[in-house]
């Protein structure tokens, strides 16, 4: 690492240290309501990707008014400092604490594939709060996840300390093809986030209005090991804890790989997309979801 960048990511990650210590002075709910002056200030006066995000919503939206899309958009900018605020205060909560943060509906596709003797790809979002999702769920079940590695390594060992210490384990995406078929192999569950762009890589299948490139990772991996894959997403409540529900995206033996690939992640962008009309503002509408095929 050259010198200059490794200073750079010294003081990111001093900084960051410092906004938690500074965080940790008072309650999460406290933290919440600066992290919500800090996200109308951003919003009004550093609008980072403010413009992409009202433009998706417009397309996404039609027959939302313009006053409507830009409150969506403003409460876009909340719910994710929210999120963020939340993943700082992972370390301040017990583990009864972090197990009844989120509220499980349908569990029972997960228990049925622990009666099966199965593990499962657990297929989810940046929605809601995806880290508390995760942990909440390592709470209760063995959990991997695929995540990608920081640019910043002080970063990423402070973020995948977190993880590893509120009770999951982490695969880096280089290593995902064996990391995940030997933690299936093991019985246990391996969630992926798949609402990114993928380039080439990835499967073009419909999300709102027009074709997305989704990782067709999950499906691969479900059907080389045989097990379910399920979605599941949590949505805030007004007592600021989460409701998450699964859903199992079911595998038939019709067409060949390729297809039964493309099925799935149809499927999962039919449902996350039934998930993002409903509550707009919990999807991180900051990427750049739709390209063109050769961006």
């Amino acid at each position: 690492m050259k010198k200059n960048k490794k200073l750079q990511h010294l003081i990111e990650y001093y900084a960051l240290k410092a906004t938690i210590a500074f965080l940790y002075l008072f309650s999460m709910n406290t933290a919440k309501k600066f992290g919500f002056i800090l996200a109308d200030i951003v919003f009004k006066f550093i609008p980072i990707r403010k413009k992409h995000i009202i433009s998706s919503l417009t397309k996404a939206f039609p027959n939302k008014t313009q006053k409507e899309i830009n409150e969506i958009a403003k409460d876009v900018y909340k719910q994710f400092v929210c999120t963020v605020v939340e993943i700082i205060f992972v370390s301040k909560m017990s583990d009864k604490q972090l197990k009844n943060f989120v509220n499980f509906e349908n569990i029972y596709l997960v228990e049925n594939s622990i009666k099966q003797g199965k593990g499962a790809i657990m297929l989810s979002a940046h929605f809601g709060n995806w880290e508390m999702l995760a942990i909440s769920f390592a709470k209760r079940y063995p959990l991997s996840v695929i995540v990608a590695k920081q640019e910043n390594p002080y970063f990423d060992e402070m973020i995948n300390g977190i993880r590893s210490n509120r009770g999951y384990k982490t695969i880096y995406k280089e290593v995902a093809p064996i990391g995940v078929l030997r933690a299936l192999k093991r019985k246990e569950f391996v969630a992926i986030l798949a609402d990114q762009h993928a380039g080439d890589q990835g499967v073009y299948t419909p999300f709102f209005f027009g074709d997305v490139s989704t990782p067709k990772g999950p499906a691969v991996f479900a059907l080389k090991a045989g097990c379910p894959i399920i979605a599941g997403f949590c949505v805030r409540q007004p007592d600021g804890r989460y409701v998450a529900t699964f859903e199992e995206i079911l595998v038939d033996d019709v067409g060949t790989e390729d297809e039964k690939v493309k099925k799935i992640i149809t499927e999962y962008n039919k449902i996350l997309q039934k998930y993002v009309e409903k509550y707009p503002s919990y999807w991180f509408w900051f990427h750049r979801r739709w390209r063109q095929k050769d961006n």
